[in-house]
Parts: structure tokens; C-alpha cells; sequence
């Protein structure tokens, strides 16, 4: 019987995925319930400022069914976007002709729960109309900011995901992925984690050292070497 590659089950596999690596959205195994984070480097723009070619955006595919819905909010909305899309959509492995990668995958009766609860809770991001592209609020800030709203939402977003660690004033908690802690404030942070090692973080910008898999952690980078599409972070099926 196949089963998802983040099972409970397979830890060695769930903590890999969850440590960074990423797999083209391809790869992912049809279920009939899927949670999916994923994220592109942005494109280059002329009104873009200058930083953004390094950075990653983020997003949330959520499968019920036959039916898929993105979540994502971006500069452009003054509203977090909840809308269906076709199947085909869902697994492209580009968008504005970058390599989308995927950095969680929730599936299964967990993923049933996971999709509901994200549906409802996403148009509550309470600093909607605040879009900051760097250090936040931004895509990337409201990704994580749904991951400590939903219970089991485990996710960790790539280094160069500017915004992930944004926080207006101080925040003490645990890390997305629920195996640390992390300590943030408007301009220094830090977190450490099985999942996330150790890492630094200065107006929104990451660095730091990963421990599974190995891995460097520099601003405006993916993780090195088990960034994009990295061999240690295939996704297997049994």
C-alpha cells in the first residue's frame, strides 16, 4: 500500500522534508487529501526592488477530493487569495518560468483536517494590508504566520524565504516545524531545532548551520547543499 512520503511513519523521510530540501511538485504522489507547501524564487522585475531576484514566495495547495484550492497572499491583494485551481495547475513544476519547489507535504486523514482548518483560517491573516516585501509582513510571513495558527501544520521554509522570521516587536515559541524554539524580535533573532540546527537571523535576512540533512544556511541563498531539488531531499513512496 502506498503511503505518503511525510507519514508519521517514515521519520527519517518526514524530518527530511522538513529540514529544507525540496522536490519538484511532480513528484508528489496523488492522495485523495493533500496539504502542500511551496514556494519560487521570484522573478526578475523592474519594479521589483533589487533583493527580491534572491528571494523565495511562498504558498499553500490544498487538495479535498478532486478539488484544489491555493492559498497565498501577495503585494497585489489587498485580500489572502483562497481560489480553486485545475489539477494541472497544482503540479506544474514552473511559474513565471522558475522551478517551483515543495517543502512539505501533508496528506491523508491529517491532511483532511489540515485543509479544512487552513481554508477557514486564512482570510484572518491580520496584517493583510500591511505588505512589506522585506523584513515583512509578506508571503512568506503569512505562510508561517497559517502554520502556527493550525494545529500539526508543520513546515520550514527555505533560508532565502525572506519574511519567515518576521515579527513586528518579540516573539518566544516554537519553530514551524514543532522540534525547537526560536526567539525573534523586529531586527535579531535565533532558533535552534532538530529539524532547523541553528540559525541567525538580522532584519529578515538567515544564516546558520543545519544538522538533518547537513546543510549551510547563508542570506539569499537556499540551504547548502540540500537546497532546491537536492538528491537528500527526494520524496519516497513504499
Amino acid at each position: 500500500m502506498s503511503r505518503c512520503a511525510c507519514s508519521f511513519l517514515h521519520p527519517a523521510v518526514w524530518l527530511t522534508v522538513l529540514a529544507g530540501c525540496a522536490v519538484r511538485p511532480s513528484t508528489v504522489a496523488e492522495q485523495e487529501h493533500l496539504v502542500v507547501v511551496k514556494s519560487v524564487r521570484l522573478p526578475d522585475r523592474d519594479w521589483l526592488p533589487w533583493f527580491t531576484r534572491f528571494a523565495e514566495h511562498a504558498w499553500v495547495d490544498v487538495k479535498s477530493g478532486s478539488a484544489w484550492h491555493r492559498v497565498e497572499w501577495n503585494a497585489h491583494l489587498d485580500e489572502v487569495w483562497v481560489a480553486a485551481i485545475d489539477a494541472r495547475v497544482a503540479m506544474l513544476d514552473e511559474r513565471w518560468d522558475r522551478g517551483v519547489a515543495v517543502h512539505a507535504v501533508h496528506c491523508g486523514d491529517a491532511a483532511a483536517l489540515l485543509g479544512a482548518a487552513i481554508l477557514q483560517t486564512a482570510r484572518g491573516y491580520p496584517d493583510v494590508l500591511g505588505y512589506q516585501a522585506w523584513p515583512g509582513p509578506n508571503s512568506n510571513s503569512f505562510v508561517v504566520w497559517l502554520s502556527r495558527q493550525v494545529p500539526g501544520f508543520s513546515l520550514q521554509l527555505p533560508p532565502n524565504a525572506v519574511g519567515k522570521d518576521f515579527t513586528p516587536w518579540l516573539r518566544i515559541g516554537g519553530t514551524t516545524t514543532g522540534t525547537g524554539v526560536a526567539i525573534d524580535t523586529a531586527v535579531l533573532g535565533a532558533q535552534v531545532g532538530l529539524a532547523e540546527g541553528v540559525e541567525l537571523h538580522l532584519l529578515g535576512l538567515t544564516a546558520g548551520v543545519g544538522l538533518w540533512p547537513p546543510q549551510l544556511k547563508l542570506p539569499f541563498l537556499p540551504a547548502i547543499p540540500a537546497g532546491w531539488f537536492s538528491p537528500f531531499g527526494a520524496v519516497r513512496e513504499e
